[in-house]
């Protein structure tokens, strides 16, 4: 993580990659990776390890990718804006 400019990459993998796990059954689960992504990344912005830009900048190439994603996780541009929902209300993604 010493490389603040890759903290984006940071985050489009770790949302990609709790989408993957919670995969088709993220309707059934109380607790999904998606909520322990969203409340990590918000505690890593308010404690100033990765800034809001970057986690922006994070969702925005997860944006470009998501048709691809969507092949393996039909659900994805869904769960995706769950993240941004529940990103915003943890403080570490600014309302588009």
């Amino acid at each position: 993580m010493n490389a603040p400019h890759f903290h984006h990459e940071l985050v489009k993998r770790g949302v990609k990659l709790s989408m993957e796990k919670d995969g088709l059954d993220h309707a059934n689960t109380s607790t999904s990776s998606l909520d322990a992504i969203a409340a990590l990344f918000s505690f890593l912005v308010k404690n100033a390890i990765i800034s809001e830009y970057q986690v922006s900048k994070g969702v925005s190439r997860l944006h470009k990718i998501l048709p691809d994603i969507k092949l393996d996780v039909p659900a994805a541009p869904a769960m995706l804006k769950e993240f941004e929902e529940m990103a915003t209300e943890g403080g570490c993604l600014a309302l588009s």
